[in-house]
């Protein structure tokens, strides 16, 4: 009885999983069973539709990037050229938000290199102020636990430092 007991839930279970993904198809409002005009997309992640239709025949399309910036497409039309052809040219390109209209200025880029260099600062000084404490021969003397314990309160300390250097640096 035992060694049916495992196959037999396998089974129940891919047979209920089967009567739910009916159920929730034949619920659908229309013909398809979500809803194609509301593709869920992120600040990463880019979704496309596209569909043409040839009498009943509809060809659908559906693209969707999870995890890549959105891009707009940019299109041109010249007329021209020695047998007067329209010429199409279309580009696409990463949609970005300029900051400060596309300038940064050196007194901003100087405050990022400030920040950086204390935050580094500050965490080689919380290392190094655990390591030299009698805390840390203490801490790695525990038995079993020390080594974990002694890498823990330095790597607390490292980070503390690293908040209060980036502190001192306000912009």
């Amino acid at each position: 009885m035992k060694e049916n007991f495992l196959p037999g839930l396998l089974g129940l279970g891919l047979i209920g999983q089967s009567f739910f993904s009916m159920s929730l198809l034949s619920k659908s409002g229309g013909s398809a069973p979500f809803d194609l005009a509301r593709l869920a997309t992120t600040d990463n992640s880019a979704s496309q539709m596209r569909y043409s239709k040839d009498g009943e025949k509809l060809d659908l399309t559906i693209t969707h990037n999870m995890h890549q910036p959105k891009t707009t497409l940019h299109s041109t039309e010249t007329t021209g050229g020695w047998n007067n052809k329209t010429n199409y040219t279309r580009k696409e390109y990463i949609a970005h938000h300029p900051v400060d209209n596309a300038k940064l200025t050196s007194a901003y880029l100087q405050c990022i290199k400030d920040k950086g260099s204390a935050e580094s600062q500050g965490e080689i000084v919380g290392g190094a102020l655990i390591s030299s404490t009698p805390a840390s021969g203490f801490l790695s003397n525990i038995p079993i636990v020390g080594w974990l314990a002694n890498s823990m309160a330095t790597k607390k300390a490292s980070q503390i430092g690293k908040n209060i250097g980036g502190d001192f640096v306000d912009c």
